[in-house]
């Protein structure tokens, strides 16, 4: 009986999902060994610098390791010690020392650089292996509040210094960057803030690049940043290829406007606000509108502080502002889905109606509309809002979907899901009888209409 063939074989390899099936392929015999261990490495986690230092040693004693990842995953790294040995052996190896001299640009970085791997530091450790892949299409980072070994890597890279003279990660894709408190080391982190927006910065300037999601991002104006004090490290307006932004647990007191702005075609933009950062002065939608109209002809979804925390007080004091409508999106004529608070959806502040009706402030474009955090004295009001959206159809011809969330629930029904009781029950009889009259409008105009509520956990 004939072997298969090669191609088919790693089709075959290709279908194992779980990474112990196909180590199990390499001791099948020499030919698989060779065949499929370049697919272990296809997708790699490295959880410690234990696992980074081995694989580390394996993809530069076998370059074609190296070029076989295509995703490297650092989100589940926890930090280990070192024992004297270990720290001894770091530091003497001469794989790693030839390797990290060749990337730094003087012996005094190169020391600090062997030092802080031999301390387990996962800065170092990232900003060791990554110059090694240069076939990476994914990229997920977990970073501390200071970074300066990978920033510093990053910085190079897309400057084109040396050692970084050819164009380097020309195939990735995605980038995911996790900041991480449990990873800061010393004293030297406390009461700064994550610099996870210097961090974002160079990868929005690589030309492959489409979709970037990271956490407790810091919005600062260009001319208070003291590592960027002319912003000519900055990307240019409409420089980079992002297409994708996602921002969570992030403060963007000026509505990210350098990220926002160096993208010339970008379609998604999420948001999540969160006024636990220091510099945090409160949510400011309006920034975001600013930010966003440089993008009006190509935002195709908007998510706009998806349960979100906000604070009574922030940095700036009483955290009441005036400055919670986004504006008008009825000029973002790609906009296919909205997920925005009520607040910032219609320009209410304490009247009983809207400045604006809903109706003028919605793009024709619009498929699925999320309204969220509408307070119960405002849903009735809502209500009449979306009815007569529904009502002017011919304005809004490709709109299928719409949901409300809000605090619906019964107090005293507050633990009744738990019990298994059924989840509607929870919610107020008199929202429902309230969103009647909505329902069987959006029923006739052939639209789906739900209602959530954020307390209700499996809703």
């Amino acid at each position: 009986m004939a072997a298969l063939p090669n191609d088919v074989l790693l089709l075959i390899g290709e279908e194992l999902q779980r990474k112990t099936d196909r180590w199990s392929l390499i001791f099948v015999s020499r030919h698989f060994h060779d065949l499929f261990l370049p697919l272990v490495y296809r997708k790699v986690s490295l959880q410690s610098w234990r696992d980074a230092a081995s694989f580390f040693y394996a993809v530069v004693k076998q370059p074609t390791l190296a070029r076989a990842v295509r995703e490297l995953d650092f989100t589940k790294w926890h930090a280990e010690g070192v024992r004297e040995y270990e720290h001894d052996n770091i530091t003497n190896c001469t794989l790693l020392t030839q390797w990290v001299s060749s990337v730094s640009h003087s012996q005094a970085e190169s020391d600090r650089w062997i030092q802080c791997l031999a301390q387990g530091s996962s800065d170092a450790w990232i900003a060791t292996i990554l110059p090694l892949l240069t076939q990476l299409r994914r990229l997920h980072l977990v970073y501390s509040t200071s970074s300066p070994h990978l920033d510093r890597m990053m910085q190079r890279v897309v400057s084109g210094e040396p050692p970084f003279t050819v164009p380097t990660f020309r195939h990735l894709d995605l980038v995911s960057l996790h900041h991480r408190e449990d990873l800061d080391q010393g004293d030297s982190s406390e009461n700064q803030e994550p610099s996870s927006s210097q961090l974002l910065l160079p990868f929005f300037q690589l030309p492959s690049v489409r979709v970037i999601t990271a956490n407790s991002v810091v919005d600062k104006p260009p001319s208070l940043d003291p590592d960027n004090l002319s912003g000519t490290d900055s990307p240019k307006a409409g420089f980079s290829s992002v297409t994708e932004i996602d921002l969570r647990a992030s403060s963007g007191n000026h509505g990210m406007e350098m990220l926002i702005a160096s993208c010339a075609e970008l379609k998604s933009f999420k948001y999540q606000h969160s006024d636990a950062h220091v510099l945090s002065h409160g949510y400011r939608p309006s920034a975001f509108h600013r930010s966003l109209s440089s993008s009006k002809k190509t935002l195709q979804t908007l998510w706009l502080d998806h349960y979100g925390s906000h604070y009574p007080f922030t940095a700036a004091g009483l955290n009441q502002s005036h400055d919670e409508w986004f504006g008008s999106l009825a000029d973002f004529t790609a906009l296919r889905e909205v997920r925005v608070r009520l607040t910032n959806l219609l320009d209410i502040r304490l009247l009983d109606e809207p400045v604006i009706p809903l109706v003028d402030c919605l793009p024709s474009s619009l498929e699925t509309l999320y309204i969220e955090g509408c307070e119960e004295r405002y849903f009735g009001m809502l209500v009449s809002q979306l009815q007569t959206v529904i009502k002017t159809r011919d304005r809004f011809p490709k709109l299928q979907r719409i949901e409300i969330e809000g605090a619906f629930h019964n107090a005293s029904d507050e633990n009744s899901h738990s019990s298994g009781a059924v989840l509607e029950s929870a919610i107020k009889n008199k929202v429902f009888q309230a969103a009647e009259p909505l329902h069987i409008d959006c029923v006739n105009a052939g639209m789906e209409l739900r209602i959530h509520d954020r307390a209700l956990s499996y809703f």
